[in-house]
C-alpha cells in the first residue's frame, strides 16, 4: 500500500512530536523539523509510509544522538499492558471463554491501539476501552476460525509483532495457536514504539516461542531491506500472521504467500484501503 495525501499529516506530526520529545533546544527541534519535512516534500507517492517514516526518525536519531528515543516509553507501555492483562484476568477469561482463539484474536488486535505513530500519548483509559471493547466489537474480513484452520494447516508460522506494549496481548494468540509451528518476528533495531528483541525478552515472549529480528529499523516489514536471514525464513513459512497497520502497508502487495493481517483500522487511509469503518478491529486474509 503506498503512502496517499491523507498520510502527510501523520508523517508531519510525527516529525514535529519526535523532535520535541527528544531536545528542548528550540533550535535543534527546528533542524530536525526542517529537514524531516525536506523528505516529505520529496516524495513522489511511489514508497510507503514506512519507508518514508523510518527516514523521519533516522533524522530524529541522528541529530539528537539517541538511536532509541522511545526506550524508555516503551518499558513503560510494557509494563503497563501486563498490568491490564493482570487486572482483567485476560489468561483466565481467554482459556474459559466459548472461543478461545477468538477471544485471543480480539485481544491481541485490541492492543494495537498501542501505535506512537498515530498519537503519541495514549492514555492507559483509552487501552483498557479497546480492551474491554474488543470482545463485543464486530470482526472486519475474515474469522477467528479460518485463522486457526490455516494454522493448524501450516508447518511453519511467522508472527511479525508490532509495538512494544502489543507484543503482551499478542501472547494471549500465540498461546492458542500451535506454538511449536511460530517464529515470532521482531525489529532489528529500534524505531518509535516498535517491538525488538530486548522487548520480547522483557515480556517473556521468548520463554514461549522462538523468536527472531527482521534485520532492519523500519515499521512494518519491507522486505527488500531485511535480513536474508529473515527472508528466507519469509519464504519458508506457509502462513504469515501480520499485527498492525504498518504490516499491512509494507507487506499487502506481497503475493503467492497465505498472509492474515490482524489490525485496528487507526487511521482514514488504513481504513478506506481495506474498506472498513475506521477503528474497526480486523482479520483480513491477503
Amino acid at each position: 500500500m503506498k503512502v496517499d495525501y491523507q498520510c502527510l499529516p501523520c508523517l508531519v506530526r510525527q516529525a514535529t512530536d519526535s523532535a520535541k520529545m527528544v531536545t528542548e533546544d528550540i533550535a535543534l527541534q527546528q533542524e530536525i523539523i526542517s529537514k524531516a519535512l525536506k523528505e516529505i516534500a520529496e516524495l513522489g507517492f511511489t514508497e510507503t509510509a514506512p519507508y518514508l517514516g523510518r527516514k523521519i526518525h533516522r533524522i530524529v536519531k541522528e541529530l539528537s544522538n539517541n538511536p532509541d528515543p522511545y526506550k524508555e516509553l516503551k518499558v513503560t507501555y510494557n509494563e503497563m499492558a501486563e498490568k491490564i492483562c493482570e487486572d482483567y484476568k485476560l489468561s483466565d477469561l481467554v482459556r474459559t471463554s466459548e472461543n478461545p482463539v477468538d477471544a485471543a484474536c480480539r485481544l491481541s488486535i485490541a492492543g494495537n491501539i498501542i501505535d506512537f505513530s498515530v498519537s503519541r500519548i495514549v492514555k492507559e483509559s483509552s487501552i483498557r476501552e479497546s480492551i474491554k471493547g474488543c470482545l463485543e466489537a464486530e470482526i472486519y474480513g475474515n474469522t477467528s476460525e479460518e485463522l486457526l484452520q490455516a494454522a493448524e494447516g501450516a508447518k511453519k508460522i511467522l508472527f511479525i509483532a508490532d509495538n512494544s506494549g502489543e507484543i503482551v496481548f499478542d501472547k494471549l494468540l500465540v498461546n492458542q495457536l500451535p506454538k511449536e509451528k511460530i517464529t515470532y518476528v521482531v525489529k532489528g533495531a529500534p524505531i518509535v514504539n516498535d517491538a525488538t528483541m530486548e522487548d520480547a525478552v522483557a515480556v517473556g515472549m521468548t520463554e514461549i516461542v522462538r523468536v527472531i529480528d527482521n534485520g532492519f529499523d523500519a515499521q512494518g516489514t519491507i522486505l527488500e531491506f531485511c535480513s536474508e536471514a529473515f527472508r528466507k525464513e519469509f519464504e519458508e513459512a506457509d502462513l504469515i500472521i501480520a499485527k498492525g497497520q504498518a504490516n499491512y502497508e509494507t507487506v499487502s502487495e506481497v503475493t503467492g504467500k497465505e498472509i492474515f493481517y490482524l489490525l485496528k483500522a487507526k487511521c482514514t487511509s488504513i481504513a478506506a484501503n481495506l474498506g472498513c469503518e475506521q477503528g474497526a478491529l480486523v482479520i483480513k486474509k491477503g
